[in-house]
């Protein structure tokens, strides 16, 4: 996996950090998303947290190479793998919406290695399928006939009337050669939606007990009170923050209010 480094209010190149670190976060970003997105997130993280922050891209998100599979369970083997190639024993999670699913399923697989879990906007529960996904808009696209990102943008605002959700959609645009290309391996990701959707239950036989926080927006479909009682029955040790006035993208629109929950409860 591909991955960025902060430490304090810097990013590091990668052949500067040695991974020896005794206080380390993942990030895990959601569909989507990549770690650039959370640049500035962990560079004000980096600022309040003597330790060090790692941002991953996820399979078949980012710099990433293509993968013909995409699934949690398969995440979570790059997650492990990664950390036993890196020698790294005990770290802190973030994970947003799809990242937070990969962060859950990790820590009930792996617990030994997780000091704390942060869960944003979302719960170890299946989502219902939607009649047409965002990876269908961004399909419909021919990419390689744009000659702009303007274009690009007038072409998903036939789909997408959120102009926001399209600014966040076009920070997966790759320029290279005079060709625009999508970051993301969109029919793998088309295949594998039936997987993300879900949460692989038959995969866990214990509860955990590490220190959870779900942090929710107050708007959001993704946090209500019947997932908040699945979310419970998987993690003993479990409790539940509140954005006012925030939807599922509430660390991009609420910022100071989602980094003063990340401070005041980090241990």
């Amino acid at each position: 996996m591909k991955f960025k480094v902060y430490k304090n209010e810097k990013q590091l190149s990668n052949e500067e950090f040695y991974f020896n670190d005794q206080k380390t976060i993942f990030i895990f970003h959601g569909l989507f998303g990549r770690a650039k997105n959370w640049h500035s997130i962990a560079l004000r993280i980096s600022s309040i947290f003597d330790g060090t922050i790692i941002v991953f891209d996820l399979r078949n998100h980012g710099e990433n190479n293509p993968s013909t599979e995409i699934s949690y369970s398969i995440m979570v083997n790059d997650v492990y793998e990664f950390i036993k190639e890196k020698d790294i024993n005990k770290f802190s999670i973030i994970g947003h919406s799809m990242g937070g699913k990969l962060g859950m399923l990790f820590t009930l697989l792996y617990p030994q290695f997780v000091k704390q879990l942060f869960v944003v906007d979302i719960a170890p529960v299946d989502y219902p399928r939607e009649d047409i996904e965002i990876v269908d808009h961004l399909l419909k696209i021919d990419i390689k006939k744009c000659k702009s990102r303007k274009d690009v943008d007038m072409q998903l605002s036939n789909y997408i009337n959120d102009k926001e959700l399209r600014s966040f959609l076009l920070q997966n645009l790759n320029f290279n050669n005079g060709i625009y290309s999508w970051s993301l391996d969109l029919n793998t990701i088309k295949i594998g939606m039936k997987y993300l959707r879900g949460f692989p239950i038959d995969l866990i036989s214990n509860v955990s007990h590490i220190d959870t926080l779900c942090i929710f927006g107050e708007n959001s479909p993704y946090i209500n009170k019947k997932y908040k009682d699945k979310f419970k029955k998987l993690f003993t040790n479990l409790k539940f923050f509140k954005i006012e006035d925030a939807g599922h993208w509430l660390h991009v629109e609420k910022p100071q209010e989602f980094i003063k929950i990340i401070s005041k409860k980090l241990i």
